[in-house]
Order: C-alpha cells, then sequence, then structure tokens
C-alpha cells in the first residue's frame, strides 16, 4: 500500500487545495436527522448521495441549511431542534447556529462552547476540536451471574489547517463484558465485533461480581483534501458504508477498521467513489504475529436519475499477491472484471445495484441487489446450481408514522444464498479480520429487520430494534454455504442447492433503548435485550434478557443485531 501512499502525497502537495472537511461518525443519530430532512424535503439530495457513509460534515450543514427555505416540507418544533442539534454538532461550517457560548466555561479555557471541551480557532489559518469519549453501562444478563460491563474511554480531535486539509483521530481504551451470544461471536471470530485484537480480562475485584471480559484498544484517524472543487481525497484508517439500509450487502461497518485511501468525485447529478483498501486476511487467534494482508478495490457510482429516485451501480474485487496492492486495479475507470480476465487470475470480483425513492413527503422505498457468480441459465432452470450466488435487500422509511411527529419506522427484509461471498481460497472471501465485510450473517440467510425512533421531548429519545433471522448452519465439517470464511471448493453437491440448507437456526431478537440528554451529548441510558435461538437439530432452545444502565459522552453507541 506503499504505492497508494506516495500517490496520494504527490496529489496533496502538488495541487491548488480547497476547503476541508471531516466526516460524520458512522451511527451517529445526525444520519437519521438527515434522512428526515430529505424525506420531508420530498426529493433526494445532491449535496449528500445518501447511500456513500460516512457524510461530511461540511455537506450535512450545507443540505441542513438549505431545508431552512423548505417552507413546504412542514418542518416542526422538533424538526428545528434537530437542526440546530447537528448544527452543534458541525459548528465548525455553522457558527452563527452552531457555536453557541457556554455561560460558566470550566477553568475558562475548557468548554467556552457547549458543544466542545476544547476549541481553538485562528482565523482561517488552524482550527482545532478536542472532545473526550466516555461510555459507561453495567448489565445483568440471564445467563450468567457476574455483570456484563462497558468501560470506554478516549478521546477524539477534529479540525482543518488553512481550511485546506481536514484531520480527525480519535483513541479509545476499552474493557467489556457482552452478552453471551456476542461472547460466542468474539471466541469464534478471535476479534471483537467491529473491532479487532483482545486480550481476555478481568475485574480483579472478583470473579463473582464481574463477569470475563476483554480489552482491547480502538484507533482510527484520517486526512481529507480536494485538487479540486469536485474531487474530494481522503486517506486513513476507518470504515465505510454502501447503502441506506439499518445492512449493507455491498459494504457495511460490521468488521474491524482498515487502511483506505478514498475518492470520490461528484458533479452534476453523479457521485462516483473509488476505494482501495488493506484488508487482513483469516488468521488463528494466537501469539503476536504479523497478521496476513489481503486487498480491495471497490467503485459506486450515484446518480439522481429524477427529483426523488436515486440509482447506484457498485462493483469490488477482493484479492491477494504476495507483492502487495494489484496497480492495475488503480485504474479508477475500468471494470475490475475486465483487469481479472487480462491478468488470468482468479480474484473475487462482486457487482451489485442499489435504488432509493422518496414518496409523498412521508416515505422512502430503498433497496440492493448484490451478485457474486450468476448463470441465468442455471438461475432459470430452478436445479439449484451452488453458483447462483446472490442477495436481495428491500427496506421502507415510514416518518411521522400517524401524523405522530418524530415516530419514525424502518423496516428491511434480508436474504442472501447459499454460498455467496466466498471464492475458491480464503484469501480472497469478502472478509476483513475474521468478520464479513457485508452482512454479518455471512450468507445462507434470511431476516427481517424493524426499528422505531421516538423523541418525545427535547431531551428524551427512544429506540427500539427487532430482528427475525432463519440461516442454514454447517453441520460437522460439511460446508452448506453459510460459514464464508470456508472455500467453496469444499461444498457438498453442484446441485440441489437451496435456501436455508443445513442446520435451520431461527433467531429472534428485541433491543429497547430509552436515552435522556441530559447536557449537550451526555446521554443516561436504560437497555433492555431479549434473543432467543431455536436449532433445527436441537431440542433446546437458548434465551437470554439484558438489562443494563449507562452514560455516555460524545460516544456513538453501536446498536448492531446478530
Amino acid at each position: 500500500m506503499y504505492k497508494l501512499f506516495a500517490l496520494t502525497t504527490c496529489l496533496l502537495f502538488t495541487s491548488m487545495l480547497i476547503a476541508q472537511h471531516t466526516n460524520i461518525p458512522l451511527n451517529s443519530i445526525d444520519y437519521h436527522l438527515l434522512d428526515r430532512i430529505e424525506i420531508k424535503s420530498g426529493g433526494v439530495s445532491h449535496q449528500i448521495h445518501t447511500s456513500l457513509k460516512p457524510y461530511s460534515r461540511l455537506d450535512a450543514v450545507v443540505f441542513a441549511e438549505a431545508a431552512d427555505t423548505m417552507t413546504e416540507a412542514g418542518f416542526g418544533r422538533l424538526d428545528r431542534l434537530n437542526q440546530y442539534y447537528l448544527y452543534k454538532n458541525s459548528n465548525e461550517w455553522k457558527e452563527d447556529r452552531g457555536l453557541i457560548e457556554s455561560k460558566k466555561p470550566f477553568l475558562k479555557h475548557f468548554y467556552q462552547y457547549k458543544s466542545d471541551f476544547f476549541y481553538h480557532r485562528d482565523g482561517n489559518e488552524f482550527l482545532v476540536k478536542v472532545n473526550p469519549l466516555l461510555h459507561l453501562q453495567l448489565g445483568k444478563s440471564s445467563d450468567t451471574d457476574g455483570l456484563r460491563y462497558q468501560n470506554q474511554k478516549g478521546v477524539e480531535v477534529r479540525g482543518w489547517i488553512g481550511q485546506k486539509v481536514g484531520f480527525y483521530t480519535s483513541l479509545t481504551d476499552n474493557q467489556s463484558s457482552f452478552p453471551n451470544f456476542i461472547e460466542e461471536r468474539i471466541q469464534e471470530a478471535g476479534a471483537v465485533p467491529g473491532e479487532g485484537r483482545f486480550k481476555e480480562f478481568t475485574s480483579g475485584i472478583g470473579d463473582d461480581l464481574f463477569a470475563f471480559g476483554h480489552d482491547y484498544f480502538t484507533a482510527n484517524g484520517y486526512i481529507t483534501f480536494s485538487p479540486i472543487e469536485q474531487i474530494s481525497l481522503q486517506m486513513g484508517h476507518d470504515k465505510n458504508f454502501i447503502g441506506n439500509g439499518i445492512r449493507s450487502l455491498l459494504l457495511s461497518d460490521y468488521s474491524n477498521n482498515y487502511f483506505f485511501l478514498k475518492v470520490n468525485t461528484k458533479i452534476w447529478k453523479f457521485n462516483y467513489q473509488n476505494l482501495f483498501m488493506e484488508l487482513t486476511s483469516q488468521f488463528d487467534r494466537g501469539a503476536d504475529a504479523l497478521l496476513p494482508s489481503k486487498y480491495a478495490a471497490m467503485h459506486h457510482l450515484s446518480f439522481n436519475a429524477t427529483k426523488w429516485l436515486n440509482l447506484g451501480v457498485f462493483e469490488a474485487v477482493v484479492f491477494q499477491r504476495e507483492t502487495g496492492f494489484e496497480m492495475q486495479y488503480l485504474n479508477p475507470l475500468i471494470f475490475y472484471r475486465a483487469v481479472e480476465f487480462h491478468l488470468g487470475s482468479a480474484d473475487n470480483v462482486l457487482l451489485g445495484l442499489d435504488y432509493k425513492a422518496n414518496i409523498a413527503k412521508k416515505f422512502s422505498l430503498y433497496g440492493q441487489l448484490v451478485l457474486d457468480e450468476l448463470r441465468f441459465g442455471e438461475l432459470t432452470s430452478g436445479d439449484g446450481w451452488w453458483g447462483n450466488k446472490f442477495g436481495v435487500q428491500m427496506g421502507l422509511k415510514y416518518i411521522d408514522v400517524a401524523n405522530i411527529s418524530n415516530l419514525d419506522a424502518q423496516f428491511e427484509f434480508n436474504t442472501v444464498r447459499p454460498y455467496t461471498y466466498t471464492h475458491q481460497t480464503t484469501d480472497a472471501n469478502y472478509t476483513h479480520f475474521n468478520q464479513p465485510l457485508a452482512h454479518p450473517l455471512g450468507a445462507n440467510f434470511r431476516e427481517f429487520l424493524g426499528v422505531f425512533r421516538y423523541r418525545t421531548a427535547k431531551n428524551v429519545f427512544v429506540d427500539w430494534r427487532l430482528m427475525y433471522a432463519q440461516y442454514g448452519a454447517d453441520i460437522a465439517e460439511d460446508n452448506y454455504g453459510g460459514n464464508i470464511f470456508t472455500s467453496n471448493n469444499t461444498r457438498l453437491m453442484e446441485y440441489d442447492n437451496s435456501l436455508l440448507q443445513g442446520n435451520q437456526t431461527n433467531i429472534f431478537l428485541s433491543n429497547f433503548t430509552l436515552s435522556y440528554m441530559l447536557k449537550y451529548n451526555f446521554f443516561l441510558d436504560f437497555h433492555y435485550q431479549y434473543r432467543n435461538s431455536k436449532a433445527e437439530l436441537s431440542d433446546a432452545a437458548t434465551s437470554e434478557n439484558y438489562l443494563g444502565l449507562g452514560m455516555r459522552l460524545n460516544f456513538q453507541q453501536r446498536k448492531d443485531l446478530f
């Protein structure tokens, strides 16, 4: 990847740069607030192509500010509060409404503004913002005697230099003990979901009080710059997400951070994104050692076809080379399948489509199609050929349900055929750091999701998430197509493959969170979670209840359902 670094550095120091930005962290409440603004506007945004996340703070503020003139959208009091909350989160680009002075700064230099622990700006030369990150939570699970806990603390720094180069970094130290079904995933993958390596952790207070946990470190950071107004380049260590859903079948944020170079080109109604990544191949958990690398190149073209309809086309290739990154995949305007063919390689290429339609200022329909391998003749024959590898997503967002202000619902269906995302060699499967790059369930599943969000008052937030999923697990050493970490050369049969084959397992999960914002970005949380799992080849069902209380300061809490 040093060649990518050299290319990026060259562009940085040989170009006339323009005003730069940082991103809104994934899982931030700002994404839902921007969804509401766009749906109420009755169209799709040219400023933000919502299938490509994270959004830049500058784009988000410009889009939200433009909504101030949309009197026909019918924004209410809470909608305006949502806008001002977003302005305060990104106040470097909205000082008149976002930079709110504190009545009593701490030691004169800290919390001069409500949103920032430390804020310093030297005209247009330099800006830096520093904020602490804190997440503390204690909970009780029905399946263990000890308390579950989250102890995450760190710092976030962001800003710009001369309004030309944007920078961001965050560091957190974590000690966590999760509900049992997540613990099982950690032991299986050798990694905390969404994170990387860990060490076993005990509190030292007593095994009877606290459950066994994990100690791990999270670090991410990037720089952003633009050679011209239409093109933005970003290089760093972080995550990206493609899609409008709760899940993504193309690229999700479920796996660990990775090194990437991103080139984003925005012209007229088009947004074209190139993403070049260095990933970690599968590894066995054990002593400290240099982990094996593999690489990926992806591009996505987003097009606002009409005022209310957005369409997207996606292509990705995952590959492994002893010599490093395959330079021919750096070509931003070529089909990867053509490169793969002429190289004589057997790299793993995926194609995808996505769409979004905003309707009646109330609804947003969205979806995705991922194609890993497909023969139309085999598909129509109905013989269950193993190589018909594809997945489908369909979803609906409904805001102000039954005309109740700020009561929003989202419904989603996902299904992926057996052996999708797999490859002949495990080095080229669609994974990173022993975790899927797309859906957490891998393949050979179908899933129904529901999310209900309600802001009942200025500082009260309700989030209720439901999942019902079915998947076909492997039986002993037999590969039925659900485990995407296994070579598809070990498949059981060429034909007669069907969805959910293997040991069919049903999962129901309900995750309820009630949050109260005591101070700006300081939340008190109440959690209740229930999960039930039943496998076809097992006589017993596994169920777990979890109750938790916590607090968060400037912390984006993940709400993944597994």
